[in-house]
């Protein structure tokens, strides 16, 4: 929630020289009415429409009476007639309105359909005047449609008949009405649904596939018609409201001075003067700006010197701030990036939910204006954390387990196949879990099937490779130095165009604990080459520790993330430096993105498995045609062939003459894949070649010596 407001200096007791998106604390003034008036208005403006509609009906039906309501009833009868009682009931529908944005509830009904629905309530009066027959007498004794809509009705009467007039404001009347009320989308689908079922009972029916294509023609030249939507999405992506929207969250400002004051009187019980200047919400936590004070000091010659207060000296109270706040972690950022204050971010009370539709709505995603955009979240301010991925051009992930990491990955996934075809865009999932990413089955930006098995995830990797130097190949025939390049020239002569291929690994330390060589080989140099291709990568671990996120890997993905992990050595391994180990779990996170240059923290978005399930059979209805193989089924090994036994033979001469074991040196000097070098490892360690393994990738020990070699040979 990013609010800015100034007051006056002396009245509040606090400077003025705030920053954009920053908003001044309140004066703790328990007596302050118009405080007291902006926090409770809301609920009184619904007292009072309730408290309206509740006593016009009375005055409507004749049980209450007295001069001031008989007046009030008169006019509303004079001027509106009939339609008195559903503007009456309007304003207890506003009271309820007032109540749920006190409550920071979604708004049940967006502006174009407030706007839509007085349109409807003005159309109906002249309609029941013409109903009435038009009789300004019945009208100003309040009935029909009121003076007013007998006024409107003579807009057209006078000009058409009776008949064609009160027709014309009947379908306008109905056409407003269905916009008013979001009924516009539903009532399409059901006749959608109702001429599919015609077309069945045909007695010719068409053949199943090219039913289908027609289908999805019709869908796709569907118009959005919402007006609740943004009107800047193509008519073939899946509408916004599939998704859930955001929910409004209210700041307890009472609880937001308490802690402003709090803060100010414990750093000055270690003599460090400084005082809040301002704060700014977000859905995880609220950030007060600390302005640092001055520390008066004598001199040798006896002169007063002031000197700045060091922010180390505030960094170093972490722990006792958050005693004081009674705050589970607390980070403090020494000093904000671009500010001059330090920001101590405290948690919430209470963690606002942040929905993916609210950041695809925002005008942060918009500006990006890339088929790669990526709705992170929110951050402290409450404004939507976006990233290009096209830019990054790689991303790395970390955090420990149930820290957000997964969900971070599906937000990622739904927030891609929500902006692209499946024809501007592929994906490559990879999840040695088994468990998360395999609901994509079956959609159709899916390339192949989500793979879980270890042989099979190598293949995906090798098949990258050839993948990228056969497209540097078209890259260099049509003298184009990237993928969008090219395929702008492809569709300047009409030519077939690549996708981008966005490559997903949910859990890394699994293929790096059984390939390390062979994984880390493909992701770097993917990682260096990849991006002209239009071939990115989004790589997650819980394990970040430096013989899963090698040096080398880390420098080639320069855009990482990094949810809660458990100490601040696993915080510098993915981001450099401190503060991972202070997130609040569940979510919470630090972005490094190269194109800012500044860490920024942010809550993670969270999509629903229902929200995922309507974008799938969005698309699957859209797409209904036979599922492709997947390409690298050609390049999986199989771990035994017929030239086992000269293997083992040349195995056993290698390991002799290097006098050590291990599947990555096979996997060098043999030039093959992991899962024969580990076949091979097994069938050494059978014959007693070779010893068992002894853990954390270390090397096996060589049991027999050259000598003892050649005399089993002999022998």
């Amino acid at each position: 929630m990013n609010i800015f407001r100034k007051n006056d200096p002396e009245e509040t007791g606090f400077s003025d020289d705030f920053q954009d998106g920053l908003k001044p604390t309140l004066q703790d003034k328990t007596g302050d009415v118009f405080y007291q008036i902006r926090r409770f208005g809301w609920d009184l403006v619904g007292v009072f429409l309730i408290l309206i509609s509740v006593l016009s009906l009375l005055g409507f039906l004749g049980v209450s009476k007295g001069s001031l309501l008989n007046s009030w009833v008169w006019v509303l009868k004079h001027n509106f007639g009939w339609g008195s009682i559903p503007f009456v009931l309007s304003l207890a529908g506003l009271g309820i309105l007032c109540f749920r944005h006190r409550a920071g509830k979604d708004n049940l009904f967006t502006l174009g359909r407030v706007i839509a629905l007085e349109g409807a309530f003005f159309t109906l009066l002249p309609l029941m005047s013409l109903f009435g027959g038009g009789s300004f007498t019945r009208a100003e004794a309040g009935q029909d449609g009121g003076i007013l809509g007998w006024g409107l009705a003579n807009i057209l009467w006078p000009v058409l008949p009776s008949f064609l007039a009160a027709f014309i404001f009947t379908v306008i009347f109905l056409l407003l009405l269905i916009l008013g009320l979001g009924l516009l989308r539903p009532l399409y689908r059901i006749l959608l649904r109702w001429a599919d079922s015609e077309s069945a009972q045909a007695p010719k029916p068409a053949p199943v596939n090219r039913a289908a294509q027609r289908r999805s023609e019709q869908v796709k030249s569907e118009p959005d018609i919402d007006i609740a939507a943004p009107s800047w999405r193509d008519d073939r992506l899946p509408p916004l409201n599939l998704l859930l929207a955001d929910t409004n969250w209210v700041p307890d400002e009472g609880q937001i001075r308490t802690n402003a004051r709090i803060i100010e009187k414990t750093l000055a019980e270690f003599n460090i003067p400084a005082r809040v200047i301002g704060y700014r919400v977000g859905p995880t936590v609220t950030q007060y700006a600390l302005e640092p004070g001055f520390i008066e000091k004598v001199g040798s010659d006896g002169a007063v010197i002031k000197q700045k207060v060091k922010v180390a000296q505030i960094a170093s109270l972490n722990r006792d701030l958050a005693l004081r706040l009674s705050a589970s972690r607390l980070r403090i950022e020494t000093p904000v990036p671009g500010r001059s204050y330090v920001g101590i971010e405290v948690p919430n009370s209470a963690t606002a939910m942040v929905r993916l539709r609210g950041v695809l709505e925002s005008e942060e995603f918009r500006k990006l204006s890339s088929p790669l955009a990526l709705g992170l979240g929110r951050n402290v301010a409450g404004d939507a954390v976006v990233a290009d991925l096209a830019k990054m051009p790689h991303l790395l992930i970390a955090g420990t387990t149930n820290s957000g990491k997964s969900v971070c990955i599906t937000a990622i996934t739904a927030c891609l196949v929500m902006n692209n075809t499946p024809n501007d865009l592929k994906l490559v999932m990879l999840d040695p879990k088994m468990v998360e990413l395999v609901r994509y089955n079956g959609i159709p930006h899916l390339l192949g099937k989500v793979e879980t098995e270890l042989e099979r995830m190598l293949a995906v990797l090798r098949w990258a490779l050839v993948e990228m130097d056969s497209r540097y190949r078209l890259l260099e025939t049509a003298h184009s130095r990237d993928l969008a390049d090219y395929n702008r020239k492809m569709r300047l002569k009409k030519q077939p165009t690549l996708p981008n291929i966005v490559i997903m690994i949910d859990e890394l330390a699994d293929l790096m604990l059984n390939a390390p060589d062979q994984t880390e080989h493909s992701l770097i140099r993917l990682a260096q080459m990849a991006r002209a291709t239009g071939i990115h990568l989004i790589v997650a671990t819980q394990r970040p520790s430096t013989d899963v996120v090698t040096g080398l890997i880390k420098a080639n993905f320069p855009a990482r993330i990094s949810f809660l992990v458990a100490s601040s050595v696993d915080s510098r391994v993915v981001l450099d430096m401190n503060g991972a180990e202070s997130l609040l779990g569940k979510g919470d996170m630090l972005l490094l993105d190269p194109q800012k240059g500044n860490l920024q923290r942010a809550q993670g978005v969270m999509v629903s498995d229902r929200e995922i399930e309507k974008v799938l059979t969005h698309w699957q209805r859209m797409n209904q045609g036979e599922a492709i193989e997947a390409p690298w089924e050609g390049m999986i090994e199989s771990p035994k062939d017929e030239h086992e036994d000269e293997l083992v033979d040349q195995a056993i001469a290698v390991v002799r003459a290097a006098g050590k074991a291990s599947t990555s040196l096979l996997q060098r000097r043999l030039r093959i894949g992991f899962p024969r070098a580990a076949s091979l490892i097994d069938e050494l360690e059978e014959r007693g070649i070779v010893g068992p393994s002894v853990g954390s990738g270390k090397d096996r020990e060589v049991l027999i010596d050259r000598e003892e070699e050649d005399e089993s040979e002999t022998y």
